[in-house]
């Protein structure tokens, strides 16, 4: 019996890369022979990309499409696509073309031969941009500083995983998906392939700062609660600065060296600061907790869905 195969690929305006990716799709999977769906999600593009992918379904019924109501970004697509997957394995990759159908094979093959959970693909080299090249490779090592699971440098989204991942997957509840640092956590097997990344075909990012801004935000705050306890560290400090100023004051007053009124102004001000960031401290932590279990919105809204 053959094994099946799901594609996941996110589109968010691609209408001059569809067919192009389309064809290369095709070309991998009559290469290795297998039951396939190919999965479009369409992220709110504004262009012909929903158009397009609808024709192409005309023509293949392995082809199922889902249209949100608006742009909820490439995790909700992501998301999306794995709760629609029920294969033996599962793809996700980008319709940019950035992440080439051609290493399909590749990844498909180490997967099965190496008897691997999960296979993805590291960027050897890449045209990117100085900026993204740059704020890319911060973002790693901040996450990689403040949450305990590691996630590999100079990857992306473009991956394979077996049932076995997919499953625990889809029993996940998250608010806001970050498959990247979920798919390590989870802790199966894993190897990489490498690849140097070509540019776009056609089109620009819709990666824009802001973009980019709200995804590094989303990764670290999912996995990480360092960020809520500054306050707690911040209190430890006043504290210090606290007892120091106190042991000088009180040293100022003895020796009659102080200004009248300077040593009790600066051990309230002092004393008072430390017991404020303790608070606050407090305060982010239960309101973190709170909001993440009160927060129940879905991640995103189906406008259509062909099968």
């Amino acid at each position: 019996m053959k094994s099946s195969l799901s594609i996941i690929a996110p589109c968010y305006n691609e209408e001059k890369n569809i067919e192009v990716f389309y064809k290369k799709i095709l070309s991998f999977t009559k290469e290795i022979d297998i039951n396939y769906k190919l999965i479009f999600i369409d992220d709110g593009s504004t262009d012909f990309t929903w158009k397009i992918i609808k024709n192409l379904k005309k023509n293949n019924d392995n082809i199922s499409l889902i249209k949100f109501s608006r742009n909820f970004g490439q995790m909700s697509a992501i998301q999306a696509g794995i709760q629609k997957s029920e294969s033996d394995y599962t793809i996700i990759l980008d319709t940019d073309l950035q992440d080439p159908p051609e290493l399909l094979k590749h990844m498909y093959d180490k997967i099965i031969k190496e008897n691997l959970n999960i296979v993805y693909a590291q960027r050897k080299s890449s045209n990117e941009k100085p900026f993204k090249k740059i704020t890319s490779k911060i973002f790693y090592k901040i996450f990689n500083l403040l949450v305990e699971i590691k996630i590999p440098e100079r990857t992306s989204n473009f991956i394979i995983f077996d049932k076995k991942v997919l499953t625990q997957l889809k029993q996940l509840s998250e608010q806001n998906p970050f498959y990247m640092g979920l798919i390590p956590w989870l802790g199966f097997k894993a190897d990489k392939i490498l690849f140097d990344r070509p540019n776009r075909l056609d089109g620009s990012s819709g990666w824009t700062l802001k973009k980019m801004i709200v995804y590094s935000m989303d990764a670290i705050f999912s996995f990480s609660s360092h960020p809520m306890r500054i306050s707690f560290y911040l209190s430890i400090l006043m504290s210090f600065v606290f007892f120091s100023l106190s042991i000088y004051g009180i040293y100022s007053y003895f020796l009659k060296d102080a200004v009248p009124g300077w040593t009790s102004i600066i051990l309230i001000i002092s004393f008072f600061n430390m017991i404020i960031f303790f608070i606050l401290g407090l305060i982010s932590e239960y309101v973190g907790r709170i909001f993440k279990a009160s927060n129940n919105r879905p991640n995103f809204i189906i406008d259509e869905q062909i099968d």
